[in-house]
């Protein structure tokens, strides 16, 4: 009777791994679909393409088999949290919020998963860029770090943003710097560009939660002698300790 209670025991603290509920207590949905999609980060982190394949159909299924051979491997899961939402009868949706280690440190991702039920087995039928999970904004004062991080980057030359992304981009902003630097270089605008510079003259916290937060930053771009005002909103994160930002719109001219 001691081995079975032991066993079930082990059972119940890796079924709740990774729930947002009180207690890390499961609901029968989340124990189906749940593991479906941690099978998917966890061998597409390390590159086990026929694994991740197993998981997937439709769209999903054709768009990993298309880009399987550029996608780079040896990455670990370390974080992650996850939320189950019915959609309908057998179609769920699945977001999650992950940090991930890679060759040059940490990043964190958010996305959303749809599985489809066929017979008995889930399948993620489609993927999309999902949002970070946090609770409601309330006001504050903006982490000093994170403050840092925001002036830091704006200021840097273009060279230095594209060599230095991993350090202060996170999420889809640090994949699209990624893909930014595979594409062939024009160097007439690039050496326009690098004449360019910011100074950053404040930086306003208009909302913080659980490691989260969004800025108002006003700064000059300064060209040809000339200062113009600028202003941008970010959105940064806290990756693993280190706060980094995940967006950034300019707002104003």
């Amino acid at each position: 009777m001691r081995v079975i209670a032991v066993a079930l025991t082990i059972c119940l603290i890796l079924a709740g791994c990774g729930s947002n509920k009180p207690g890390n207590v499961l609901t029968g949905l989340e124990q189906e679909v749940f593991p479906v999609v941690e099978k998917y980060l966890e061998n597409a982190a390390a590159g086990n393409w026929n694994e991740v394949f197993d998981t997937l159909s439709g769209e999903a299924l054709a768009e990993a088999r298309a880009n399987s051979t550029r996608v780079g491997a040896g990455e670990k899961i370390i974080t992650r949290n996850k939320k189950a939402i019915p959609v309908c009868k057998d179609i769920v949706e699945v977001s999650v919020d992950f940090t991930k280690k890679t060759g040059n440190g940490f990043d964190r991702l958010a996305y959303s998963f749809r599985l489809k039920k066929s017979g008995h087995h889930w399948r993620i039928y489609k993927t999309t860029p999902g949002e970070y999970h946090h609770g409601e904004f309330r006001s504050g004062e903006l982490p000093l770090k994170a403050a840092e991080t925001i002036k830091t980057y704006l200021e840097l030359p273009l060279s230095k943003k594209r060599a230095l992304d991993h350090e202060y981009l996170a999420g889809r902003l640090l994949q699209e710097s990624h893909r930014a630097k595979l594409l062939p270089v024009d160097p007439g605008p690039v050496k326009g560009q690098e004449k360019i510079s910011a100074r950053v003259k404040a930086v306003q916290c208009m909302g913080i939660s659980d490691g989260y937060a969004v800025a108002l930053v006003n700064y000059e771009s300064v060209r040809d002698g000339r200062a113009y005002p600028m202003e941008a909103l970010v959105e940064v994160l806290d990756v693993n300790g280190t706060w980094k930002i995940c967006g950034l719109d300019i707002t104003g001219i």
